[in-house]
């Protein structure tokens, strides 16, 4: 179940990705997810799109599971948003790992309430926009850079309402939340590793930490997608993995007008005082 991103979604304002179930009634479905009965050892990874989350997703599996096999689902089969029927999450086996794009106003009440475990995966915002214009054109998008720089990454056609609202939402002292830095999972994999299994509460062995960093460096993480995982859509989600490609696509005065932007907006944002200031 592919998204078709010649349509377009509004909810609430916001532009949403054009997964079939957000196409046919996405009030629905966003009230399905905030409604969703959660369970107690329940684990939501949340992100902006192109941030990270099949890479987290995966890691967290070999956390939880304590080996550093692959495992033959995909974070679609419990991606909140795109799974034809929320329903079929009922039939995940306990410790669940759940997954969303969704803002943090609209996660699981539940979970909210609850203070059960988020995680979410935070990059720099114009490694995202550069992803996010690559994945795009998977699907046809027919904008050049330069267009998608005025449309999307300054203009009003981002998804969520732009990476800077989306993140302001997100608070990482909570003592719920752990956020990770798709930059520091990249620099440095088994430090991260070590910090995420902690945080989930799980006791692995220096070497399994070694093997999971390992396992889930970005080659051998790609390769496994082709290789391993039985998907339906056989869009590339791995491209690069590169810190920094940014630099690559962003002119001087794109580079000049974003951090002009971005200024003017983050002022109320912990996360990127955090992590990029």
């Amino acid at each position: 179940m592919a998204a078709n991103y010649k349509e377009r979604v509004v909810y609430n304002g916001l532009i949403l990705p054009s997964f079939k179930p957000l196409l046919e009634n996405p009030e629905a479905r966003i009230n399905a997810i905030k409604d969703l009965e959660g369970r107690c050892d329940d684990v939501i990874i949340t992100a902006f799109p192109r941030s990270g989350t099949h890479w987290t997703w995966e890691i967290v599996n070999m956390l939880l599971t304590q080996n550093d096999e692959y495992t033959d689902k995909t974070k679609e089969t419990a991606f909140l948003e795109f799974v034809d029927d929320l329903n079929k999450v009922e039939h995940i086996s306990s410790p669940r790992i759940l997954n969303t794009h969704v803002p943090y106003g609209w996660l699981p009440n539940q979970h909210i309430e609850k203070m059960r475990k988020i995680i979410h995966v935070v990059r720099n915002p114009k490694d995202v926009f550069v992803s996010y214009f690559h994945f795009k054109k998977n699907f046809g998008l027919s904008e050049d850079w330069n267009e998608f720089f005025k449309s999307v990454i300054v203009g009003p056609n981002a998804p969520y309402g732009g990476w800077i609202e989306y993140e302001k939402a997100f608070d990482p002292d909570r003592g719920n939340v752990f956020v990770i830095s798709y930059e520091n999972l990249k620099l440095k994999p088994t430090e991260e590793i070590l910090k995420l299994a902690k945080f989930l509460g799980v006791d692995c062995s220096d070497e399994l930490i070694e093997k999971i960093a390992d396992k889930c460096g970005f080659d051998k993480l790609k390769n496994a997608h082709w290789t391993l995982k039985k998907t339906e859509s056989k869009v590339e989600h791995y491209r690069k993995g590169e810190v920094g490609d940014w630099k690559n696509h962003f002119t001087v005065a794109q580079n000049a007008e974003f951090e002009e932007l971005l200024q003017s907006k983050v002022d109320g944002s912990s996360i990127y005082k955090k992590f990029y200031s």
